[in-house]
């Protein structure tokens, strides 16, 4: 992929040696890569050029301030899920008509805040907050523009935490009542009905659940039209998948798992015909393929330890740093930052938290390592750091930007004084 790839000084995110970062920033850390971050939103823009589109960054994956920087000058709009990413977005430099506001559980203020600023549209999930999205507009003396958004009992086929799209979900209104309640929103006299909204789940593997979804939009849009219901646009939410087993070719496979995904033109070649009948704008809500392959956890072995179930890799990341693993029994390549050994061990990489689910591998055969070395998490600029915590007392690490030869920091290391800073 070039992004990571081995020189004489061992692994380097585009031209720098994880190794000087690691020396000069301390471990644990994360490093992005603006090459491939750029390169991610240039292969989905040119996958739907020529068509009305408006790409939302799902900021949720990583809300970072100088990564939604760089996502707005290429021309994304944000999609968000509270109050605190809005204002993210904002300040980010993306322009409030290009903001979508979703989540089933806005309170007023963030609702209040959403309508004064204009933004695109406040997906709403569910009667009650189509009619208190109505009520605060009213009291604003304000028309709010919303889309509703439809559960379409769409099985995702990825991890049951990350499915968004079944009947036994939280999220969205039932398809058998979306009509009624787009024509409740209609008839509400501080309401401007903008779209039709879904979001089904995220690390999805396949076309198939996505045109399944959109099938499902397109009957209630049908519906619809054939009331004098006109919509604007359609919006399919996220949930593209990454292969997290080939980020570095390292000459090895050291997980268990094909995450062979589709490209974006491979989605779009699929989901945009269906809804060409209805001339309305297409919005798309990517997060997770625009920075996760991005990204990486560099950390430093404490100690080999030898148990009777074997071996374990001791590391200075745990699971408040990066959760994926202990949350989702999520698997990711892990390398040596120097070049990797033809020599392999059958080891289980493990954090210093005082929990048994503190792991970034279980036991799996990789190259040979010794205290002192560095280790890299691949695929971890996705809910990474935006999951992170002080679990256990641990001051969270930095994040540095990488861009080309050079890098930023955009994000210091905590201090533990950092930790009860906010007490009163």
């Amino acid at each position: 992929m070039g992004e990571f790839v081995y020189r004489k000084e061992g692994l380097c995110r585009e031209e720098v040696p994880l190794s000087l970062l690691a020396e000069e920033v301390g471990t644990p850390l994360y490093v992005y890569s603006r090459r491939k971050i750029e390169s991610n939103i240039d292969h989905i823009m040119s996958a739907l050029s020529g068509t009305d589109c408006l790409v939302c960054y799902a900021l949720k994956a990583n809300a970072n301030i100088e990564i939604v920087k760089l996502l707005a000058e290429k021309g994304c709009g944000a999609d968000v899920v509270s109050g605190g990413e809005l204002e993210c977005a904002l300040r980010s430099g993306i322009p409030a008509e290009r903001i979508v506001f979703a989540g089933v559980g806005k309170t007023d203020a963030e609702i209040t805040r959403a309508i004064e600023r204009g933004i695109l549209s406040i997906h709403a999930e569910s009667e009650a907050e189509i009619r208190t999205i109505e009520r605060i507009a009213s009291d604003l003396n304000r028309k709010a523009r919303i889309a509703l958004r439809i559960n379409p009992n769409i099985d995702a086929r990825t991890h049951p935490y990350i499915t968004t799209g079944l009947k036994k979900n939280k999220f969205g209104v039932s398809w058998e009542s979306a009509e009624r309640l787009f024509e409740l929103a209609f008839s509400l006299p501080h309401l401007s009905v903008e779209g039709i909204h879904c979001h089904i789940g995220s690390m999805i593997r396949e076309v198939d659940p996505f045109v399944g979804a959109a099938r499902s939009l397109a009957k209630i849009m049908k519906r619809l039209e054939h009331k004098g219901l006109k919509l604007k646009s359609v919006d399919i939410g996220g949930g593209l998948g990454v292969d997290y087993e080939h980020i570095v070719e390292d000459g090895t496979n050291n997980t268990d798992h094909s995450e062979s995904v589709p490209t974006p033109k491979a989605l779009f070649d699929a989901v945009l015909p269906v809804f060409e009948p209805f001339r309305v704008r297409f919005l798309f809500e990517p997060g997770r393929y625009l920075v996760g392959e991005a990204g990486a956890l560099v950390s430093r072995v404490i100690l080999k330890k030898a148990s009777s179930n074997g071996m374990y890799c001791v590391v200075d990341a745990g699971m408040n740093d990066f959760i994926r693993p202990s949350l989702y029994d999520a698997v990711h390549q892990i390398v040596t930052v120097n070049e990797p050994s033809k020599e392999r061990e059958e080891v289980a990489v493990v954090g210093p938290i005082c929990e048994s689910t503190d792991f970034f591998s279980k036991q799996r055969s990789l190259s040979i390592m010794k205290q002192g070395d560095l280790i890299a998490l691949m695929g971890t600029g996705a809910y990474g750091y935006a999951l992170s915590s002080n679990y256990n007392g641990r001051p969270r690490g930095p994040e540095v930007l990488v861009e080309g030869s050079t890098y930023r920091l955009i994000r210091k290391r905590e201090s533990i004084e950092d930790l009860w800073r906010s007490i009163p």
